[in-house]
């Protein structure tokens, strides 16, 4: 994993291009440009791990080209439980849940990434408090997609869920 210089970047990083994505829809292009010059950018090559099952969950990843898929082991099996790509996030419900991560995450193909750590995204609110509550409200939809997506596959496989007791 190496980290990116953004600004030397090969990549495009402009606000009108990754507004196209899920996450960063509708935020303003001066948001944008904060986000991506306060985050962290990561390139992974194909088959490079991002994290592990247990690493700290202390911040989000942001798909800005490639794609990650993300695993969970039980019993010596492999499940893919999702795979994210441009514009979409990854990390953000342990971020937000103060978990460890529940998984581990493996590059598709030649992977960038904007890591966007507790730090950032706690300057985020303050320096950007309306594009913050939009940042919540697209992460917060594509979290909705994702839950929609896996109850139907559990209701699929027939499997009953009692969340009351977690």
């Amino acid at each position: 994993m190496n980290t990116v210089n953004t600004k030397n970047c090969p990549y495009d990083l402009t606000a009108d291009t990754l507004k196209t994505g899920s996450i960063f829809g509708a935020l303003s292009a001066s948001s944008i440009d904060y986000l991506v010059n306060r985050g962290k950018m990561l390139h992974l090559k194909e088959n490079e791990q991002l994290f592990g099952d247990g690493d700290k969950g202390d911040s989000f990843f942001i798909i800005i080209e490639g794609a990650l898929s993300y695993y969970r082991d039980q019993s010596d099996v492999s499940s893919l439980i999702r795979r994210v790509t441009f514009g979409q996030a990854l990390g953000y419900v342990t971020m937000i849940s103060l978990s460890s991560r529940n998984g581990y995450a493996v590059a598709d193909s030649d992977v960038v990434l904007l890591e966007i750590d507790y730090s950032v995204f706690g300057e985020f609110h303050d320096q950007f408090a309306f594009d913050f509550g939009i940042l919540i409200l697209n992460l917060s939809r594509d979290m909705a997609r994702n839950i929609q997506i896996l109850s139907h596959t559990i209701a699929d496989a027939g499997i009953s869920v009692d969340l009351s007791k977690h």
